[in-house]
């Protein structure tokens, strides 16, 4: 567990922002969508749960314990228990061959699993592409939050 637990800048020099490169995967998580475009987490989007682990508590602090127990959770639910790899967006071979049912190795993204529909940025799955950002749904959330909240 990392011995420094309060805030933290996320794009420092030994974690630069790049930009996704054809093949690499992103899913509906934005924080892990974030962590692997500053490298803390392989750039292509495929990683083990140790990796990941690695990964949220050097880039948000994340306890030692919450870490553990939600990236299990997914790496159980929709990673690969043969490769110990796991997608952060939809199924892809580089996770390796699917053992036997019934496991699912779809990646983070399988819906009805571990992902969520709830997004302020992202449309719902049934309504179509909720990977895109949605400028008229972050203005919604934007204007909900001045008028009942702090502000944005």
């Amino acid at each position: 567990p990392p011995s420094f637990t309060g805030p933290k800048l996320v794009d420092d020099a030994r974690h630069p922002w790049q930009p996704t490169r054809p093949g690499d995967i992103r899913g509906p998580c934005p924080g892990l969508n974030t962590l692997a475009s500053h490298g803390y987490l392989p750039r292509d989007g495929v990683a083990s749960p140790e990796q990941i682990i690695k990964a949220v508590q050097e880039g948000f602090n994340m306890d030692n314990e919450l870490a553990r127990f939600t990236t299990y959770i997914a790496h159980l639910l929709d990673g690969n228990p043969i490769t110990d790899l796991l997608s952060i967006g939809g199924k892809t071979p580089r996770t390796g061959p699917d053992p036997p049912r019934p496991a699912i190795v779809g990646g983070i993204s399988n819906h009805g699993t571990f992902e969520g529909d709830g997004s302020m940025t992202r449309a719902d799955a049934f309504f179509g592409d909720n990977s895109a950002f949605n400028p008229a749904l972050f203005e919604e959330f934007k204007d909900f939050s001045n008028r009942f909240g702090g502000g944005f």
